[in-house]
């Protein structure tokens, strides 16, 4: 990353920076969520740290798409996958984000609703057959997956702690006839139907399931419908003009190149990182195993290089070892095993940092 390059990408960051930590701003957060509101807010700024198409976004959409997500009880944290802040070309050409309740988040508000025993999504491959029990209505996959591995459809299922379990199959056909139908913005070149289809198959499969077999919050339900519909949060922010702007304190290049997850310049050659994506998410490769997201138990006993637990460390020093981290991932040369264990680890400060900013932890 050049310095000009640097000091630009560090300038819109904190006009937004600005605005989201303006006593405005803050209040209305506040008031809708409060003790947890800086970590909302924090989200929404992360996400913004990992992705440069946001940062050309206005600072009221993107805290306002947060907000809305954050009603929802859904970070906006990339590295959980609950919510995503996804730019989008207004009627005027400029960007505006909006919220994207993520499949994770739409599993994490059944799961936190206390009613289910398991929940989860798995792919069906080609040459596997689903095979339904007439006299159950259970499923079972069976067959021999073809080479090489290809996705043909998902299945889907839950148990209650009641003692109900249900699963529904769909090819993947069947979830784009069902987006056609029912997706708003379904042809819209920009929607998750056209960016990433694997995230539209699962959130898909797994709404339908639970909307017409398991339980959500019923308030919850009604916001997710008018997610749907384009519809936005009742409560508005102030405008960016009427905000009081929070100065921060100048940084050096290199400190805002660690900001962003880069070295200094000299450490850093062409080829040794990949750009974020210009809509987020990128789709995930087939074989990427799925890294659990660790109780805060587990998050807290985790250890540094130096065999610091996470849990004694500071909020500060949580924040500087994710932004070394976040740089890691974006190396090329990593091998598989070693991207696992940094985004275990990613997750597991994730935690802990949630839990300390909301006061849960010291």
């Amino acid at each position: 990353m050049t310095e000009q390059t640097a000091i630009a990408k560090y300038e819109n960051y904190n006009r937004i920076k600005a605005y989201g930590q303006s006593p405005e701003v803050m209040n209305t957060f506040v008031q809708l969520l409060g003790k947890t509101a800086p970590h909302y807010i924090q989200s929404a700024l992360l996400a913004v740290q990992a992705n440069d198409t946001l940062m050309g976004c206005s600072p009221r959409s993107i805290f306002r798409a947060a907000l809305r997500a954050a009603t929802l009880g859904l970070t906006c944290d990339p590295a959980l996958g609950h919510a995503w802040l996804v730019p989008y070309k207004n009627k005027n050409g400029g960007l505006e984000a909006q919220f994207q309740a993520g499949w994770k988040g739409v599993q994490h508000m059944a799961l936190r609703t206390g009613k289910y025993r398991y929940i989860n999504v798995a792919p069906v491959y080609e040459g596997e057959e689903v095979i339904e029990d007439r006299i159950t209505g259970s499923l079972k996959i069976e067959g021999v997956l073809t080479s090489p591995k290809r996705e043909k459809g998902l299945i889907a299922s839950f148990a209650l702690l009641s003692g109900l379990q249900k699963s529904i199959y769909m090819t993947n056909e069947e979830m784009e006839d069902h987006g056609r139908t029912y997706s708003k913005s379904y042809n819209r070149s920009d929607s998750i139907w056209k960016t990433n289809k694997k995230m539209a198959y699962h959130k898909t499969i797994l709404l339908k399931l639970i909307r017409t077999y398991g339980y959500l919050n019923p308030n919850e339900t009604a916001l997710l419908d008018e997610e749907e519909d384009g519809g936005i949060v009742d409560v508005d922010l102030p405008r960016e003009d009427a905000v009081t702007a929070i100065e921060s304190e100048p940084m050096s290049t290199s400190e805002i190149n660690e900001l962003f997850g880069f070295g200094d310049d000299e450490d850093v050659a062409d080829g040794d990182f990949v750009e974020e994506p210009d809509f987020a998410p990128e789709p995930e490769p087939e074989n990427k195993p799925t890294i659990p997201t660790p109780l805060l138990e587990e998050a807290y006993g985790v250890k540094t290089s130096e065999g610091k637990l996470y849990g004694e460390m500071t909020a500060a020093g949580l924040e500087k070892m994710l932004s070394h981290m976040w740089k890691q991932l974006r190396q090329n040369h990593l091998e598989p095993d070693e991207r696992v264990e940094i985004e275990r680890k990613i997750k597991a400060a994730q935690v802990v940092l949630a839990a300390k900013r909301t006061g849960e932890i010291n």
